[in-house]
């Protein structure tokens, strides 16, 4: 779950207010549901398939392509939008490939295309990048967040709603982005019959991980909005590289 959402998210949830703080609540309790119900479908069909095997197994093959050829596609546009959030904060590092259209085209590519290859080689092996870039997210995570709350303006939260909309119109827009950020609750399903005592492993990974990143989520929004003004926000590439900067 936690990965180009929330890296990028705090941008463009500045363009909508603090108010936007709302969409965090409501979709993060939205997630919660969905991953209960993940759990239970897990228990019910201990299969790998996740998303096609559950319509599958209850409503038929047509279905169940459908669904997967959904998922696939969803899946797919969503590679790209994660490789171009990977390379925006590459570039903190390596400002000079800025300038470089070439850089810009072949870093999400190869990106992708690792990525691929590591997947392709089994599950052990995709196992161990998962959990390395998991510890390698949540570090910076969580250490942003913590060192914020230390440099925490609450002029930063005003205006409350700067959409130029109603309060109601601007949650909705925000739950609209925020639950982007949320996509890949399902992802623990999709192995089921490679893991052991999936049964009890599934719903637990989903759940508990849910419930950890809903927590993530909405401390480090809340802290990077303190620590960087709405307007400068709002036009950052990687905000939270500039917030630890």
């Amino acid at each position: 779950m936690i990965g180009s959402g929330i890296f990028m998210l705090p941008a463009s949830m500045a363009k909508i207010g603090s108010i936007s703080l709302f969409g965090w609540l409501f979709s993060g309790i939205g997630a919660l549901l969905l991953a209960i119900v993940f759990g239970r479908l897990s228990k019910l069909v201990p299969k790998t398939g996740g998303p096609y095997i559950y319509p599958k197994e209850g409503f038929g093959d047509f279905v169940g392509f459908l669904s997967g050829w959904g998922y696939w596609l969803s899946i797919l546009l969503t590679n790209a939008s994660i490789a171009m959030a990977f390379t925006g904060y590459l570039m903190v590092f390596f400002p000079a490939w800025l300038d470089s259209q070439l850089a810009l085209i072949l870093v999400p590519i190869i990106t992708i295309w690792l990525l691929t290859w590591s997947n392709s080689r089994g599950i052990k092996s995709g196992g161990y990048i998962q959990l390395s870039t998991t510890v390698l997210k949540i570090i910076p995570l969580v250490v942003v967040t913590i060192a914020g709350f230390f440099f925490f303006n609450s002029s930063n939260f005003i205006p409350f709603n700067s959409s130029g909309s109603s309060d109601l119109a601007a949650v909705g827009t925000s739950i609209t982005l925020t639950l982007f950020a949320f996509l890949g609750m399902e992802a623990a399903t999709i192995p089921a019959g490679n893991i052991r005592d999936a049964e009890i492993t599934i719903p637990k990974a989903t759940i508990i991980g849910t419930i950890l990143t809903i927590i993530i989520y909405l401390l480090s929004s809340v802290s990077i909005m303190g620590v960087l003004p709405q307007q400068q926000l709002a036009s950052s590439s990687a905000p939270f590289a500039e917030a630890a900067e």
